[in-house]
């Protein structure tokens, strides 16, 4: 007869174990889905102290259940039974990145760094509301099925860490992964994950950690007293590398340096030689976590303040953005053949205005001998202003009496004033899951909204392919209901020729969108990427 945990959910079968416990796929009886449980087990413990494990590890669960961020594992519930913690976690189908390192080896820097960002990211959200992790390493980092990177034991791992240092004396865990303060004894602080993301990115580019040893023993004197080899593989990776792992947590790179360096090393193209040919070193990937949730484009406000969409899980690869060279290839398995890309003068051919009907792992690009087009400027107006954005790069004209504000969290820009109660927002942020198919994103997106209940009395109006600024985009043209009053809301997606993504969101109330449209075509006829 098969076991149920809480007369809820349904043991199948073991996924994994380890010294700590055993993960398994269980079926949810109640909510009709498949699930992971994992059984803690605290063993070699007198009966007070496992009691006393037991309820900070639900405690700690709970906590990190409440972790709302698409590279966190989600915690559906935290029962207690026969004695111990078991903790019901989203099912990601994945492989980790410590199966991938041992399958195929050494990974390329861009996927390295499109890897460690998205793990950065999780930890920066987690640390902003007291969690740590403690136990960062290739294991716990989960490469999905469906493209995402998903960090997971939140809120177990640092119990069973705990435990295992204070139990027996002994060491639960890889100590190639542990920073040398938890070696010695002293607190987890958020330095501490931020030494462990670093011996991981190190194991992602060389293949193994940097102080891998023959034993268990050398590997804990080495992260003790050792300095790290310098990687020969990491490229653009070793100053963030490096910078982790410094000894001393004073000393270790802040996180927010540490997400440039990412940023820059995976949306960093790689330019071809003047016989047309690339250059050696590893292309990057190109995406982005730069000082803002791991979220993509503005489709929602509520009481003022915008919330942000997540990209859909429903995509089948981490795809790369316009000159990118490199995909984090579906499913994690198979290197992915390294394009060629022309020379900045050599125009991208032209896309179609429909939505391809297969995969897509980047833009097309047609050799010619023309000179490349050029993109002039619209004149502006009568009674509008040209108005510029150095951090957006671009420049847009807007009426007279409108003002830009940037947004402190995100990578975009909000335009209103007076004549209306429209507003433009304009982003180019770069999504969690870069896009090629601006229709097939837009309707991702719109998969995901409608099953998370994101939106009120939503009605979809077109999600319409177009051609626009000489490349492929797509208008995504939707009403809703907020605060009883129902908007009208149109969004233009695209890439610049340089691979930049962009959405142009304009919204209005229903009753006033046949008046106020012409807001929308004319910030779209002035815009221009700089």
């Amino acid at each position: 007869m098969e076991r149920q945990v809480s007369n809820r959910y349904r043991l199948i079968e073991p996924l994994g174990e380890g010294g700590m416990g055993v993960v398994w796929r269980a079926y949810d009886e109640l909510l009709d889905r498949t699930v992971a449980i994992k059984e803690v087990r605290y063993s070699g413990v007198g009966e007070a102290k496992r009691a006393e494990l037991n309820r900070r590890t639900i405690r700690e669960a709970r906590a990190a259940g409440r972790l709302d961020h698409p590279s966190v594992i989600v915690i559906h519930d935290v029962v207690e039974e026969d004695g111990r913690p078991w903790i019901v976690m989203q099912l990601v189908r994945s492989r980790s990145l410590a199966q991938v390192i041992h399958e195929q080896g050494p990974l390329q820097v861009g996927q390295a760094a499109v890897i460690g960002g998205r793990v950065l990211d999780a930890l920066r959200a987690a640390h902003a509301t007291g969690v740590l992790h403690r136990d960062v390493k290739p294991e716990n980092v989960l490469l999905a099925d469906d493209g995402r990177v998903v960090l997971t034991d939140f809120g177990i791992a640092s119990l069973e860490a705990e435990a295992g240092l204070t139990a027996t004396g002994g060491l639960v865990g890889t100590p190639a992964y542990m920073p040398p303060e938890r070696l010695n004894g002293e607190p987890a602080r958020p330095e501490s994950d931020l030494w462990s993301l670093g011996a991981t990115m190190y194991a992602a580019v060389e293949g193994e950690p940097p102080f891998k040893r023959d034993s268990w023993a050398a590997t804990v004197a080495a992260v003790l007293r050792d300095e790290p080899k310098p990687p020969v593989r990491a490229g653009a990776l070793e100053p963030v590398i490096m910078g982790l792992l410094r000894r001393d947590p004073a000393a270790r790179m802040p996180a927010e340096q540490a997400v440039r360096i990412l940023y820059e090393a995976a949306s960093t193209p790689r330019h071809p030689t003047p016989s047309g040919h690339p250059r050696p070193p590893a292309p990057q990937q190109d995406t982005s976590w730069q000082h803002r949730p791991d979220r993509t484009l503005p489709v929602a406000r509520k009481r003022g303040k915008a919330l942000w969409i997540g990209v859909p899980a429903a995509v089948t690869a981490v795809a790369a953005l316009g000159t990118a060279g490199v995909l984090l290839a579906n499913p994690w398995t198979t290197p992915t053949p390294t394009p060629t890309f022309p020379a900045p003068t050599t125009p991208p051919a032209m896309p179609t205005t429909g939505p391809t009907t297969g995969p897509t792992t980047g833009p097309t690009v047609t050799p010619t001998k023309k000179p490349a087009p050029t993109l002039t400027s619209r004149p502006v107006p009568a009674g509008w202003r040209s108005y510029t954005s150095a951090a957006g790069r671009f420049s847009i004209a807007l009426p007279k009496r409108w003002r830009a504000a940037k947004n402190p969290q995100r990578d975009s820009i909000s335009v209103s004033g007076p004549g209306t109660s429209g507003e433009l927002i304009i982003e180019w942020t770069v999504p969690d899951l870069p896009w090629n198919d601006p229709v097939k994103h837009w309707i991702g997106l719109e998969k995901e909204i409608r099953a998370k209940g994101e939106f009120s009395r939503y009605t979809r109006l077109g999600i319409t392919s177009t051609a626009y600024l000489g490349r492929r985009a797509a208008d995504w043209e939707f009403t809703r209901e907020r605060d009883g009053e129902l908007i009208h809301v149109i969004n233009r997606g695209f890439h610049t020729a340089d691979g930049r993504p962009y959405a142009l969101y304009w919204e209005t109330p229903d009753a006033l969108w046949d008046r106020d449209r012409h807001y929308f075509d004319t910030f779209a006829k002035t815009f221009r990427p700089g």
